[in-house]
């Protein structure tokens, strides 16, 4: 080959690779986040933790598209989540845990994606479980996003008369049985200037199923986390669990107002039924540009029919968040939960159960972006 036709090709691959970078844009991006908590009772004890997602939990991943033309898109996330003290990696030690899928984009016909993403519940009431800083007992109703769907087909339209549509169904991969940890789920959700509204529906079918290991719902569902996971009478597990809710928010100047209900009901293998009922009212004030300070109540009340016990939690956190710039920032969280009822201790989220029926944590942390 002479030297006229090297140059040739050279200088022809980097216009093919400029033409390639012209259309298509990734992005590495992630948060980290750490610090120190305290809780007043823990198996009796008093306890101070170093932490791991005090603010937020930590991940770093890359999304990006192509532009296909005439407002069309293909896109992609992939996105891990990793423990900042440990530099181990979270949900189970996947690669891509948080996140993993690929699809299609449209201005006029919406989004279609296919992989490991996240249900309707999450998507549209989750940000509600976020505004109030803490977590429902159990993150009984997924507003923490504990669980995220596996072999999942998503579509969400695009937005008509303030109203946008989110479906998704995640596949068993069971082949004598297509029911076996399989996971559907649907929402609606309304935007008009300050105020937005939402409701959803998701129901897992025997979730984590050992004869389906590879279906919509992974071993995050066997996580310790997750309190209600077998049954209170048997120690059996799931065979089915249904969150229906709706919540929204309404801005009023510089304050944020946040509500929400869901209603979660597990059928367990036993054949035994708990239905828990979430009611949360949040407010977040935005003091000045760099702080913001937030408020919120959660109750939870229960259900269990066979035994007839009617547990309940009330919880009240308070936070109070300082950016330190736009990407970092320090925040000072204090939670109390008292049980009630038939309720015999006190749990918040992330943390041993209490001994008594009171359990208050204090949290000292940051958070960084890039």
């Amino acid at each position: 080959m002479n030297k006229w036709m090297a140059g040739t090709m050279v200088v022809g691959g980097l216009l093919a690779q400029g033409a390639v970078q012209a259309q298509s844009n990734v992005q590495v991006y992630g948060l980290l986040s750490a610090g120190l908590g305290y809780t007043s009772d823990e198996n009796g004890k008093t306890r101070l933790h170093a932490l791991s997602g005090t603010n937020q939990n930590p991940r770093i991943g890359f999304r990006g598209q192509e532009d296909l033309g005439d407002g069309n898109k293909v896109i992609f996330v992939l996105e891990n989540g990793f423990n900042v003290m440990t530099g181990t990696a979270a949900q189970s030690g996947r690669l891509f845990g948080r996140q993993s899928y690929v699809g299609l984009t449209s201005n006029d016909k919406g989004t279609l994606t296919l992989g490991r993403q996240y249900e309707a519940v999450k998507d549209l009431l989750g940000p509600v479980v976020i505004a109030s800083n803490g977590v429902h007992i159990g993150d009984n109703d997924n507003g923490y996003n504990d669980l995220r769907v596996q072999n999942a087909v998503k579509y969400v339209s695009p937005t008509f008369n303030k109203l946008q549509f989110t479906g998704l169904y995640g596949f068993s991969e069971n082949p004598n049985d297509s029911v076996r940890n399989r996971v559907y789920s649907a929402g609606l959700g309304y935007k008009e200037d300050a105020f937005s509204w939402a409701a959803a529906y998701t129901k897992m079918d025997q979730p984590n199923a050992p004869d389906a290991p590879n279906g919509a719902i992974g071993n995050d569902y066997a996580s310790g986390l997750l309190i209600f996971n077998k049954s209170a009478v048997s120690g059996s597990g799931v065979s089915s669990q249904a969150i229906a809710g709706t919540g929204g928010f309404y801005n009023i100047g510089r304050t944020k107002l946040g509500a929400m209900y869901t209603n979660v009901r597990y059928h367990y293998l036993d054949q035994s039924n708990l239905t828990l009922q979430n009611i949360d009212v949040n407010l977040n004030h935005k003091l000045t540009e760099a702080l913001n300070l937030g408020a919120s109540y959660f109750f939870t009340t229960g259900n269990y029919d066979v035994i007839d016990k009617k547990p309940k939690w009330h919880q009240v956190n308070f936070q109070a968040d300082y950016f330190l710039s736009k990407r970092t920032d320090v925040a000072i969280t204090w939670s109390y939960q008292k049980a009630a009822g038939d309720a015999t201790f006190a749990r918040v989220f992330g943390f041993a159960a209490a001994q008594g029926k009171t359990q208050s944590v204090l949290i000292v942390g940051m958070r960084h972006y890039f």
